[in-house]
Formats: C-alpha cells, sequence, structure tokens
C-alpha cells in the first residue's frame, strides 16, 4: 500500500509541475500578446518556421536539438531588413552534460548582408552552438570589450569586418552576443528569457545595434 501512496504522489507531482509550467509559459505569453496589442504589433503562439531559423547556416539554430521559436513577433521590414523577434528553445548537449536552453532573441535577415561567419560572446564563453568556427586572435580586434571572445572560420574575413567602428560599437553596447553568416545577423543577451517589461527595449537596441552592424 505504502507503494501505491508514493507512486501517486511521484505521479501527482509531477502533473502538479508540468500544470505549473504550463501556467506560467501561458501567462508569459499572454503579457506579451498584451504589449503587443498596445504596441499595434502582431504577435504569433510559435514561430518562425524551423525551416527558415535552419536555413540561416547560424550554428545558435543548427546545433541544437528540438529548436523551436514561441511568442514571436511580426515586425514589418525596414531599411532592407527583415527582422524577427522570439524566444527559442532547444537541447544542447547529451548525457549528463544535456541541458534545455532558453533564450530571448533577435534575428535580422538583410537583403544586401554579407557578414562573416562568426559567434560574438559577451560572456567570454565557448559555445556549444558553434560549431566549424575557431577562436580568434583578440590582440587583433583592440577596440572589444574585456572579456568577450570572437570566433570564426576566415580570420581575414573577420579582421576586415570588425573596423574599429564595429568594435567600440560592442563596447558601447555591451552584454550582447551576436552571430553572423551572409545575410543573417542574430542578436541576444545573456540571462535567458527578457522579461516584458523590458521586451520594448530589448527590441530598439537590438535594431541600433543591428543597423550599426550591417
Amino acid at each position: 500500500m505504502t507503494l501505491y501512496i508514493l507512486v501517486f504522489a511521484f505521479i501527482a507531482g509531477g502533473a502538479a509541475g508540468w500544470a505549473l509550467v504550463r501556467h506560467l509559459k501561458g501567462r508569459r505569453l499572454r503579457n506579451l500578446a498584451g504589449m503587443a496589442e498596445s504596441s499595434g504589433m502582431i504577435l504569433e503562439d510559435y514561430g518562425p518556421e524551423v525551416a527558415l531559423l535552419e536555413g540561416t547556416g547560424l550554428p545558435f539554430f543548427v546545433d541544437g536539438r528540438g529548436g523551436f521559436g514561441r511568442c514571436f513577433f511580426r515586425v514589418e521590414a525596414e531599411d532592407g531588413a527583415q527582422p524577427y523577434f522570439f524566444d527559442y528553445r532547444c537541447t544542447l548537449g547529451a548525457g549528463a552534460q544535456e541541458r534545455k536552453r532558453e533564450s530571448t532573441v533577435a534575428l535580422f535577415n538583410f537583403e544586401k548582408g554579407a557578414f562573416p561567419d562568426f559567434h560574438l560572446s559577451a560572456g567570454g564563453d565557448l559555445p556549444d552552438e558553434a560549431s566549424g568556427l575557431e577562436p580568434a586572435d583578440l590582440k587583433d580586434f583592440a577596440g572589444f570589450p574585456a572579456g568577450v571572445k570572437l570566433l570564426g572560420r576566415d580570420p581575414a574575413a573577420l579582421k576586415k569586418y570588425f573596423t574599429s567602428e564595429l568594435d567600440a560599437c560592442f563596447a558601447e553596447h555591451s552584454g550582447w552576443s551576436a552571430q553572423g553568416s551572409g545575410r543573417y545577423l542574430l542578436l541576444y543577451r545573456s540571462g535567458g528569457l527578457v522579461p516584458v517589461g523590458d521586451y520594448k527595449a530589448f527590441m530598439a537596441e537590438a535594431k541600433k545595434l543591428a543597423f550599426n552592424l550591417a
């Protein structure tokens, strides 16, 4: 009898935990929907499409497993760039190192973009989602803020792209990480999901930084 009680308690506890997670995610969607309505924006439950994300070639969307976007803001194109703002969830690592990742991100598709393949990490970490990219010698990029890590595929392309002006731009907008490849630029901050109250400021700063980098 005791065993049945323990099993029932375990199942009930798991169900309660799952219900709580669903409630919190639903509350975030509702709160963002209120922000979208008051700002004249369109918010969708899911998106962008996984095929679009993987088609960017950015390791952030390619290297994880089971990735998908939620709380997707549809924003009109601006000055030759299509922005996408959304929460991205995926699984990284395997076995004992497996973990879930949730991040609010800003993805930009520039019609005339020509970004080199790179990953710039504000926190100085070497991310799992940077396959094929090698650490750059930061002595060649003196304007970067302290503690960052830069990875890329072509050292010459990195030196050509990251001018002293761009290095200073990242220093001005500290705390942002970025990935680039061809037409696509991805920007996000550490700390996971952006709180609803900070979302408009997140969007505004991401746009400003993206157009400075393009």
